[in-house]
């Protein structure tokens, strides 16, 4: 017996997931119920919290309640049981379907770039082997040219006349060795040549940025992670950091 073929069995039950959450007409009903009403009380939300003032005790009351009668609504939606089986449904369903699609791509993403770096490799090689001849064979085509230009001063200095001497000298400048150009083969693979960071010294780096603003933008400053060190240790100190209590 032919054993599938374990991609096609995953794009089966990513199928029959798809299925299961499909949502059927009483639940419509159900989410139009219960979530109705709450729909019809946002553009009043809206239009309080843009227009309501507080400046004394009685609109504070007022927004205060406006505050958790939109938290009771909030509440009510996120903890409403119909909507959340659809919810973890879907989230299922999503981490199904880009499974299924890693499946497929992270397998032959990896075996792309294995093959990818073997003919960049031979590329490599090749051009460091057509650069090390056309250094060789320019080095010769420069030493060929030193050879005649020496050797017509040479003729130059054996002569008596002016005329022949000048020729002579004149004809040793136009030697001029000619530029050897060795071409390495290349696949027809698309590749790119991008600069990447190899290592960074810490210390220099930011020596360097406090007196240049160009490199500060390339330091991340973790204002997270300052405000709960600073939440779990309230005597936490950091130079150029200023904090302040926050009431939401």
């Amino acid at each position: 017996m032919k054993t599938e073929r374990t991609e096609l069995v995953e794009i089966e039950k990513a199928i029959d997931a798809c299925n299961a959450v499909a949502v059927p007409d009483p639940v419509r009903v159900a989410l139009v119920r219960d979530l109705g009403p709450v729909a019809n009380r946002l553009a009043g939300y809206s239009d309080v919290a843009k227009s309501l003032e507080v400046s004394n005790q009685g609109t504070a009351d007022q927004a205060t309640i406006i505050c958790n009668d939109i938290a009771a609504d909030i509440k009510a939606v996120k903890d409403h049981e119909v909507l959340s089986r659809i919810t973890d449904g879907l989230h299922k369903l999503h981490r199904q379907w880009t499974g299924l699609r890693d499946l497929f791509i992270a397998p032959m993403e990896r075996d792309r770039r294995t093959i990818k770096a073997k003919v960049i490799a031979w590329q490599e090689g090749e051009r460091r082997k057509a650069e090390e001849a056309q250094r060789k064979l320019q080095a010769e085509a420069d030493a060929k040219a030193a050879r005649e230009r020496e050797a017509l001063l040479k003729k130059a200095a054996a002569v008596k006349t002016p005329e022949k001497q000048e020729a002579y000298r004149e004809a040793a400048a136009a030697i001029v060795p000619p530029t050897i150009h060795v071409a390495a083969p290349k696949s027809g693979l698309r590749t790119q040549t991008v600069w990447k960071v190899k290592s960074i010294d810490a210390k220099t780096f930011f020596a360097a940025a406090s007196t240049r603003p160009d490199l500060q933008g390339f330091a991340e400053i973790k204002t997270v992670a300052m405000e709960r060190t600073k939440a779990a240790n309230p005597n936490t100190e950091i130079p150029g950091v200023v904090f302040e209590k926050v009431t939401r």
